[in-house]
């Protein structure tokens, strides 16, 4: 076991469990969907699972199949030592996943209306900044910043990275490389551009910056496009899962 991923163990455990579905597990753990947690169960996922995640799964897996598996089989998983009691939280050195501020602004998001570049479909999101539908809890990477916010992913133009309706979590201010998946705020088209306000986002991975334009991609349908530097209000860099895990 000791040469398997974290990924090939969870699938394991999960095909030790009788084989559920991922939306199965991810409900029994407390997740929304399956989104919540197909990142672990890939057989290249590596981890280690954070602690919170941890509990979650084990929650999720214990006590099925046979042998019936137990919370430790999935605990040993974790970047911290398992909690003795799932009910009795324990302070952990360093930023502890129990004691997690729930303060990381959601703001509303919603498919917007396509943008045809070279005659392909480039799906567009409308992003509203004065809306904050929830709060969630900060991950421990991010205590101290204050300059991130999360949204809904909305459409399938990045699947198989994001899936519709998976919660993105954005930094604003911080180093973008090529290959991140990124957030591009585009300037109204009017009279209404301010320099601030922007008439909806991309959400995309980035190929290429120049002093001309920004090259982006999306999955579906897999194409790769350009953006005029001049239509370009900001970038935001797009923390996945495994990013808030490092």
């Amino acid at each position: 076991m000791a040469n398997k991923t974290t990924g090939e163990i969870l699938l394991a455990l999960k095909l030790r469990a009788g084989d559920p579905t991922l939306e199965e597990i991810a409900k029994a753990g407390g997740w929304k969907g399956k989104s919540g947690v197909q990142t672990y169960f890939n057989a290249t996922y590596e981890g280690p699972l954070g602690g919170l995640v941890a509990l979650k799964l084990a929650k999720a897996l214990e006590g099925r199949g046979s042998p019936p598996i137990t919370a430790e089989d999935v605990t040993a998983l974790a970047a911290v030592a398992p909690l003795p009691n799932a009910s009795q939280p324990v302070e952990y050195e360093g930023s502890s996943f129990y004691r997690m501020p729930r303060d990381l602004p959601i703001y509303g998001s919603a498919l917007g209306a396509e943008h045809i570049v070279d005659g392909e479909a480039v799906e567009l999101t409308t992003l509203n900044k004065a809306e904050i539908i929830e709060r969630r809890e900060r991950p421990p990477i991010l205590n101290g910043k204050q300059d991130v916010y999360g949204l809904y992913v909305q459409g399938s133009s990045m699947d198989p990275a994001f899936d519709d309706g998976d919660l993105l979590i954005v930094q604003k201010t911080t180093a973008i490389s090529i290959g991140d998946f990124v957030v591009v705020y585009l300037r109204p088209l009017d009279e209404s551009d301010d320099g601030e306000t922007a008439r909806s986002v991309l959400i995309k991975r980035l190929v290429r910056r120049t002093a001309q334009y920004v090259e982006l991609r999306q999955y579906q349908p897999d194409i790769t496009f350009r953006i005029p530097k001049d239509d370009v209000l900001r970038i935001d860099k797009a923390l996945r899962t495994r990013d808030l895990l490092q």
